[in-house]
C-alpha cells in the first residue's frame, strides 16, 4: 500500500482504524485521502493553530486581552448557526461545519467538561482545555468520517485516559474513524492498528492493550510538592525567586501562594494537570505575564517594575512552547532557524557569523536531520517542534525553559533531544514542563502543581 488510496482499502475492510505514525509523516497522505470525502470532521493541531492565530496575533495574547467582552467564546464555536473566525486578526471565508445543538449535552459530557465553559473565551483556554472543546464539536458535527489527528498530544494523564475512553465511545457508536498516534504506548485497544513507514501501511506487529490503562483522576489539591530527583551544587547563583506569588483571570485562580526558587546547577521538571499553571509560571518566569508587576518575583537578579529590562532578560533565556511551534511563520532554511537562535528575534535580521552557521549546521547533523539549507515550512510537525527546541538552546543561554518539549517527536528524536540536554546542562540551567515521567537524566528537581477547584 503506497499512496493514499490504500488508506481507502484499510477503511474499506475497517471502518475504524488507528496509524502509528512516529515519523509524522502519514498526515500528508491522510489529508489527501480525506481531500475527496464529504463530511469530515477532524481533530488536530491544524484547527486549534487556526484558532489561536485568529483570536491573537502572539502567543503571549491570552494573558493580557482577556478583557474584551466582544472576544469569541466557547459557545460561539459549539453553537453558532454558521461559525466563522472572524476577528480583527483573522478572517476566514469558509464557515466551521454545522453542529447538531441537541448533542451539546452529550458532546460535554463526552469531553467531561461542564456548561460554565460556555461563557470563557477562547483566548483564555489553555491548550489542553481547547482540545478537549473540539473533541466536543466533532461529536455536535455528527460526521461521516473523523481524523483525530495526535488527539493525545499536550494533555495531562487523566484526560488522555478520559479522551481514550471517549475515543472507543466514538467506536461503539460506529462512526468511520481514522485517528493517528505518535506514540506505540498511546494504541487503542480494540482498534485495528496499522504502521506507516516508508510510506506504507503495514498491520502492526507488536501486541495490542487489552483494555485501557488505569488512570488516576484529574488532582484538585491546594498544594505544591517539591521532589529532588538527583544531586545539585549547593550555594548556586539565585535565578529565580517567586515569593506568596497569586495569579487569576477573573475570579478563576491559576496560581495560589507560590513560594518557589531555582538556583544555577538545579534543573527542574514542572508537572501538574492541564490549568494548573505550568504555561502561566514560564510566562512569569520568561517576563511575558503581566501580572508579574503585580506580585514579589525575582527574575535573575532583577524586579519588574524596579529595575527589570526585559528584552535584555529575554536575551539570557531560550524558550520553547507549543504555541510557539504553532505560530512560527518565518520564511527560512532549517539552520538559519536556529541561527536565529542567537538572538532575540524570531527571524533572521542580522547577517550570521561564521562560526554561527558553522554550529548551526554541525547541530543539524547531530539532531539527526538531512540538508541544512531544507525551507522549515517543508518539515513535518515533530520535525519542526525540534528544530525550535534547539534554535531555543543553540546560544547557550543561561536558563533554557522547555514547555512540553516532547510532544509530537518519536522515540529516536525524544533520544537526541535528550542527549542535546544533557550536554547542555554542563553550563546552562534547564526547566522541562512535561506531561509524562520521561526526562534527561541532568534533571534534579521536581515542582508539582495542583489544580485549583475554583
Amino acid at each position: 500500500m503506497k499512496d493514499y488510496a490504500a488508506l481507502g482499502e484499510l477503511l474499506t475492510d475497517f471502518p475504524q482504524v488507528q496509524i502509528l505514525d512516529a515519523a509524522g509523516s502519514a498526515d500528508a497522505v491522510i489529508a489527501e485521502f480525506l481531500k475527496a470525502k464529504e463530511r469530515v470532521s477532524t481533530f488536530s493541531e491544524a484547527t486549534q493553530r487556526k484558532i489561536r492565530r485568529a483570536v491573537t496575533p502572539f502567543w503571549q495574547g491570552r494573558y493580557i486581552s482577556l478583557v474584551d467582552d466582544d472576544a469569541l467564546c466557547v459557545k460561539d464555536l459549539l453553537l453558532s448557526p454558521k461559525f466563522f473566525l472572524q476577528t480583527e486578526f483573522f478572517v476566514d471565508s469558509e464557515p466551521f461545519p454545522k453542529t447538531d445543538e441537541t448533542r451539546l449535552g452529550e458532546a460535554l459530557k463526552l469531553a467531561d467538561l461542564s456548561r460554565d465553559i460556555l461563557n470563557r473565551k477562547l483566548i483564555s483556554l489553555s491548550n489542553g482545555e481547547l482540545r478537549r472543546i473540539l473533541l466536543a464539536r466533532l461529536w455536535m458535527e455528527t460526521p461521516e468520517l473523523a481524523y483525530l489527528n495526535d488527539p493525545f498530544g499536550g494533555l495531562d494523564p487523566a484526560f488522555r485516559g478520559k479522551l481514550s475512553q471517549t475515543i472507543l465511545g466514538i467506536e461503539q457508536a460506529e462512526m468511520r474513524m481514522v485517528v493517528r498516534l505518535i506514540r506505540e504506548d498511546e494504541l487503542l485497544p480494540g482498534l485495528p492498528a496499522f504502521v506507516f513507514e516508508g510510506g506504507r501501511f503495514t498491520p502492526f506487529e507488536g501486541e495490542l492493550p487489552t483494555e485501557l490503562k488505569e488512570v488516576a483522576a484529574e488532582t484538585l489539591g491546594e498544594t505544591y510538592e517539591v521532589l529532588e530527583l538527583g544531586e545539585a551544587p549547593a550555594g548556586g547563583e539565585l535565578l529565580f525567586d517567586l515569593k506568596s506569588v497569586n495569579v487569576q483571570f477573573g475570579e478563576t485562580e491559576v496560581i495560589r501562594n507560590l513560594n518557589w526558587q531555582m538556583r544555577e546547577g538545579e534543573n527542574w521538571v514542572i508537572m501538574g494537570p492541564n490549568g494548573a499553571g505550568k504555561s502561566t509560571l514560564l510566562a512569569l518566569l520568561s517576563g511575558d505575564h503581566p501580572q508579574m508587576y503585580r506580585n514579589d518575583v525575582t527574575l535573575l537578579g532583577a524586579k519588574p517594575g524596579r529595575g527589570l529590562n526585559v528584552w535584555e532578560h529575554k536575551a539570557k533565556i531560550g524558550f520553547f512552547s507549543p504555541e510557539l511551534a504553532l505560530h512560527y511563520k518565518e520564511k527560512l532554511c532549517l539552520y538559519e532557524v536556529l541561527c536565529s537562535g542567537f538572538s532575540t528575534s524570531l527571524g533572521l535580521f542580522e547577517v550570521p557569523t561564521w562560526a554561527e552557521k558553522e554550529k548551526a549546521r554541525a547541530w543539524v547533523r547531530e539532531l539527526g536531520f538531512g540538508s541544512p539549507d531544507v525551507q522549515f515550512d517543508a518539515l513535518s510537525g515533530s520535525e519542526r517542534r525540534l528544530a525550535l527546541i534547539a534554535r531555543a538552546a543553540i546560544k547557550p543561554p543561561k536558563v533554557l525553559i522547555l514547555d512540553e518539549p516532547t510532544q509530537g517527536l518519536d522515540a529516536a528524536q525524544q533520544a537526541r533531544l535528550f542527549e542535546l540536554l544533557q550536554f547542555l546542562s554542563r553550563e546552562t540551567s534547564i526547566i522541562f514542563v512535561s506531561h509524562y515521567d520521561e526526562w534527561p537524566p541532568c534533571m534534579n528537581r521536581l515542582l508539582r502543581m495542583p489544580k485549583f477547584s475554583n
